[in-house]
């Protein structure tokens, strides 16, 4: 009998081997999947600890981000101005503004291992184990086809512009992303709303030389 935490390895593991046949890879608990537009990643969250009852209780779940090209040339930009090392596209990370906040909340809400009082080696309660294993592969589904989806072409931009009320970080990857699609009106609506928005200086003049390097006229 397996306590919480070999449980829980045990169940990551086998998060695992329902991804592969989505194409993502990985070790330990995380994986990711490079496609023509960016890296998809999935992870296990970190663990919570919590006391019930006097017993522990492990609660941990999915989580899932994705990186499109074009944010990572500019990261990649970015860095070399400032004299820093190339990333690798597999280890891109960011704009961090979309993720699994998109799925129904059966899916997203965490799972619970307790302990199974009634043994005095106090095992992982079995129900809570068949429960999380039970739920696995739907989960695994949403989240690899969530996080993929958003790599289609536009896919995270669309969504990033259906924000009611961006913020800068919105509105900076808002203009990163649009200006693959070059020079034109909606960029430069989204090059004036994201300077009213009142980003930081260095940002700001980041996203801008990018522009410039583009032949974009800013």
């Amino acid at each position: 009998m397996d306590g919480p935490d070999s449980a829980l390895r045990r169940l990551t593991r086998e998060a695992g081997k329902l991804l592969r046949p989505y194409g993502f890879q990985g070790t330990d608990a995380a994986w990711t999947q490079v496609t023509a537009g960016g890296v998809a990643s999935i992870r296990r969250t970190r663990t919570q600890r919590a006391w019930t009852d006097g017993q522990q209780v492990l609660g941990f779940g999915l989580e899932l981000s994705a990186t499109p090209i074009a944010w990572w040339e500019f990261c990649n930009w970015r860095d070399a101005v400032r004299g820093l090392e190339p990333t690798a596209l597999e280890q891109g990370t960011g704009p961090g503004l979309i993720d699994e906040r998109g799925l129904s909340a059966e899916l997203t809400e965490w799972w619970s291992l307790r302990v199974d009082p009634t043994h005095r080696e106090r095992p992982a309660l079995q129900t809570d184990v068949d429960t999380v294993r039970a739920d696995l592969p739907v989960r695994v589904h949403a989240f690899a086809r969530r996080a993929l989806r958003l790599l289609e072409p536009d896919a995270y931009l669309d969504e990033l512009l259906a924000d009611p009320n961006p913020q800068p970080a919105t509105l900076e990857a808002i203009v990163v992303l649009l200006a693959e699609h070059g020079p034109g009106p909606r960029l430069d609506d989204a090059v004036n709303r994201f300077r009213l928005s009142g980003p930081a200086e260095s940002g700001a003049d980041d996203v801008i030389a990018y522009l410039r390097g583009r032949a974009v006229p800013v």
